[in-house]
């Protein structure tokens, strides 16, 4: 396949490549580190398996598709097998929105340099260990300095003649130099410590950031979209404020992964994310909830504006003329539909949503490619 263009009408592009090459100095290297006979058989063995459940759950014929299903049948992770049975016991769909999903997933849990949120967990809690350590050592040697000064006013008296006072003094000279030099090594320590605690949290929140964002189009994932609302819901009915939430599905996105090919669908939503990227601002936020569905948070905001917010983004989209690089193919005209809810004072995240998705449900079925609103307070 060759590059994939989405041209809108005001001429920016849109470009995907997917260029393959053969060298024939790389592919007589990868000859001589062939696998042996046994492990070639293995390998067999598993891709038979692999495409077998692949056929048997109709999973896209995507090679990321291949690439789970050959890790789930030589069990390679157990957090991904058991996400796949669980998609199994519920009736087995397996959509390209999923198989991107797990697919991203195996590959962050096979990346050495990206460790899982736990792991970096335990290291800080170890680190911070260290750090309650170096403390107790320094209170300890404080109160063995405190000793020897109760020890030595003890010894010092109004009779004591000038060679204890000068024995005195030296035995406080020494056991300050002892303090001074316990001192500087637990400095020395701590600052150690606070540097790798400093970059272990800046990992934990890379690992954390990496979980809460959706792969194929970089906007919030499910989880992140999640979070947000409860967290904003819970900010306006405390300070009084108005919020709006919007859910919107493309509509007959199906046709487009029929028609062109799911990477080419994976351009259409890529592009409708950067729609929305654009004209959220502030605190809005633009999460993928599922599949061609995309749901934005907006706090603070009047219905009227929210609406006409979203109007703007359907307008954006249906205005935009998206066609193959190579071809010059017209996809055609690539709609959005919206629904819109207010959030009431009796609202928790569950019932918001619900309003929104039953507005957007009105908008397909009343003709599609336009923005309907809860406006009941």
């Amino acid at each position: 396949m060759g590059a994939v263009v989405c041209v809108p009408q005001n001429g920016a592009h849109f470009r995907m490549n997917t260029i393959s090459s053969s060298n024939p100095a790389e592919q007589s290297k990868q000859r001589e580190q062939s696998p042996t006979c046994s492990e070639f058989q293995a390998a067999l063995k598993l891709a038979g398996q692999a495409f077998k459940f692949a056929e048997e759950y109709q999973t896209p014929p995507v090679p990321k598709a291949y690439e789970v299903w050959y890790s789930y049948a030589g069990g390679e992770c157990d957090q991904i097998n058991n996400r796949i049975d669980a998609i199994i016991e519920n009736g087995g769909a397996f959509s390209s929105y999923e198989i991107e999903q797990i697919c991203d997933q195996l590959r962050q849990a096979g990346e050495a340099d990206h460790e899982h949120p736990e792991a970096t967990g335990q290291k800080l809690d170890k680190e911070m260990d260290a750090i309650l350590s170096l403390v107790r050592t320094y209170l300890a040697s404080s109160e063995s300095f405190s000793g020897s000064l109760n020890r030595t006013a003890q010894s010092l008296s109004d009779a004591a003649k000038p060679e204890q006072v000068r024995k005195t003094i030296e035995l406080l000279i020494t056991e300050n130099d002892k303090m001074r030099n316990e001192t500087a090594k637990l400095n020395s320590s701590l600052e150690q410590t606070k540097q790798q605690v400093q970059e272990l949290r800046t990992n934990l929140e890379k690992a954390r950031e990496s979980g809460l964002r959706d792969a194929l189009t970089n906007l919030g994932n499910r989880r992140r979209f999640e979070l947000v609302l409860a967290k904003e819901i819970a900010e306006a009915h405390a300070e009084k404020t108005e919020l709006c939430l919007a859910i919107g599905d493309l509509d007959h996105f199906k046709r487009v992964n029929d028609t062109f090919g799911h990477p080419i669908g994976d351009e259409v939503l890529k592009f409708f994310a950067s729609l929305l990227t654009k004209n959220v601002k502030g605190r809005d936020t633009a999460a993928r909830y599922g599949g061609e569905e995309f749901a934005i948070i907006l706090p603070i905001t009047k219905l009227a504006d929210a609406k006409n917010l979203i109007e703007q983004i359907r307008s954006q989209l249906e205005t935009t003329d998206l066609v193959l690089s190579k071809s010059q193919k017209p996809l055609g005209k690539v709609t959005a539909s919206f629904g819109i809810a207010k959030l009431r004072e009796s609202d928790d995240p569950l019932s918001l949503v619900e309003r929104a998705d039953a507005k957007l449900y009105e908008a397909k079925h009343a003709g599609r490619n336009r923005v309907l609103c809860d406006d009941a307070g």
